[in-house]
C-alpha cells in the first residue's frame, strides 16, 4: 500500500516541479530582456551625448550666427537619431530637444534679446528632461551661454 501512494505522489509531484521550473525560466527571461532594455538604453543615450558632445550655444550678439547653425545641426542629428530610439522616454525627450533646437535656430537672428533667452530655457528644460531620460548630467548634452 504504501508503494502504490507513492507513485500516485510522484505523479502530482512532477507536474508541479516542471511548473516551478518553468516559473523560474520565465523570471530568468525577463530579467535578462529587462537587462538588454537597460544596456540599449544606455547605448542610445551614450550615442545621443557623443552627437551633442560639443554643444556649445553662444547666444551672445556677437556669435548668434554660429549658435543658430550649431542648433540647426544639431536638431538634425537629433532627429536622425530619434527614429532608432526605442526607449520611448529618451525617444520622446529627444524630439523636444530637436524641436525646440530648430526653433531657436529659426528665430536666433531675427530674434530680441529676450525672445533668445526664451529660447534658450525652452533648450535647456528640453536638455534637462534628456539629461534625466539618460541620467547623465545637463551639460553632457547642452551647455548654454
Amino acid at each position: 500500500m504504501v508503494t502504490a501512494s507513492r507513485p500516485a505522489g510522484l505523479r502530482l509531484l512532477l507536474p508541479a516541479l516542471a511548473l516551478v521550473a518553468t516559473l523560474a525560466g520565465c523570471d530568468a527571461a525577463q530579467k535578462a530582456q529587462e537587462a538588454g532594455r537597460g544596456v540599449d538604453k544606455a547605448r542610445q543615450c551614450a550615442e545621443l551625448v557623443a552627437d551633442l558632445a560639443n554643444l556649445h550655444l553662444d547666444l551672445r550678439p556677437s556669435s548668434v550666427a554660429r549658435a543658430a547653425g550649431q542648433a540647426d545641426e544639431a536638431a538634425r542629428r537629433l532627429d536622425e537619431r530619434a527614429r532608432n530610439i526605442d526607449q520611448t522616454d529618451v525617444r520622446n525627450a529627444t524630439e523636444t530637444l530637436a524641436e525646440r533646437l530648430r526653433r531657436l535656430a529659426d528665430t536666433a537672428a531675427g530674434s530680441t534679446p529676450a525672445q533668445r533667452e526664451q529660447a534658450v530655457r525652452a533648450v535647456t528644460d528640453a536638455a534637462r528632461q534628456l539629461a534625466s531620460a539618460c541620467n547623465v548630467p545637463l551639460d553632457r548634452i547642452v551647455v548654454t551661454t
